[in-house]
């Protein structure tokens, strides 16, 4: 009996360990920030928080001197480590805000054009899917290039994708994320100013969402990325459409590295994404 004990006073303790939840808060109101993402730096251990910035982390692999990512669109990213988040140090996470300006944009000119950027047409008969890296699905993320003329600037109007397989119950929860191209012409830091979070329950067809009030220009190429914020996203259940002849670009988690699969030798296309945008002729 008292080896038994022992042994689930040790399992307590390693599992104590191994699991970092905390909540990640506004510094200026200590509000909770839903969907914060955290993770290890460089590694793909990662996840997003909740709708009051909660969030459990799983730091079992992970090495004392490894450095906790946290981030938010608006605040500024802070770092720790490790060691410091398994002696508790940070079960309460203080972002500081940004102090963001957005200049409202009206395009009324005759002169102005408008464009789809990225996959113009659905291969509905192609499913894409979220793979759920060890039973995680919070903080993947899907992307492909826009494709946007250098020096070119573009209004950002809208987003879309198709839905080929939805068979959950409840709405489901993603997050659109607009990066630039970096210098390995992988996605670098994201542009947008505001998070564009967003539900849907369509089980197929076009899922359209308006990005007008969110004011978003840029003037160069860049990414179109679908995040997912859902405890699970099982392929079986859920998938959209993907094009075999699209480059994609895939992160398993949050501060995960990028990369593109048909890179490694893997089989598959880029996901149907686009956004349509206006510019001046």
């Amino acid at each position: 009996m008292r080896l038994v004990a022992l042994f689930m006073a040790f399992s307590m303790a390693v599992q104590s360990q191994g699991l970092y939840n905390a909540i990640i808060t506004d510094a200026s109101n200590k509000s909770g920030i839903p969907f914060a993402s955290i993770g290890i730096k460089g590694k793909n251990i990662g996840t997003v928080a909740d709708e009051k910035g909660n969030f459990v982390l799983n730091i079992l692999k992970c090495e004392e001197d490894d450095t906790v990512k946290v981030s938010a669109i608006g605040y500024k990213t802070k770092g720790f480590t490790v060691s410091e988040a398994r002696q508790g140090m940070s079960k309460i996470i203080l972002l500081e805000p940004l102090v963001v300006k957005l200049n409202e944009v009206v395009v009324t000119s005759k002169k102005v054009k408008r464009k789809v950027l990225g996959t113009s047409k659905y291969s509905v008969r192609n499913c894409s899917a979220f793979m759920g890296t060890e039973g995680n699905w919070k903080g993947e993320e899907a992307a492909i290039r826009a494709n946007n003329q250098k020096g070119k600037s573009v209004f950002i109007e809208d987003f879309n994708f198709y839905i080929i397989q939805n068979k959950y119950e409840d709405s489901l929860r993603f997050r659109l994320m607009l990066y630039s191209v970096n210098s390995k012409n992988l996605p670098g830091e994201t542009f947008l100013r505001k998070p564009v979070i967003f539900k849907t329950a369509v089980k197929r067809g076009i899922v359209h969402v308006d990005l007008k009030e969110y004011n978003i220009t840029y003037n160069d190429d860049f990414f179109i990325s679908l995040e997912c914020l859902m405890d699970e996203m099982d392929q079986a259940k859920f998938c959209f459409a993907g094009s075999i002849n699209v480059p994609s670009y895939v992160k398993t988690s949050a501060f995960g590295k990028w990369y593109s699969p048909t890179s490694r030798g893997k089989s598959g296309g880029g996901a149907d994404l686009n956004v349509t945008v206006s510019y001046i002729r």
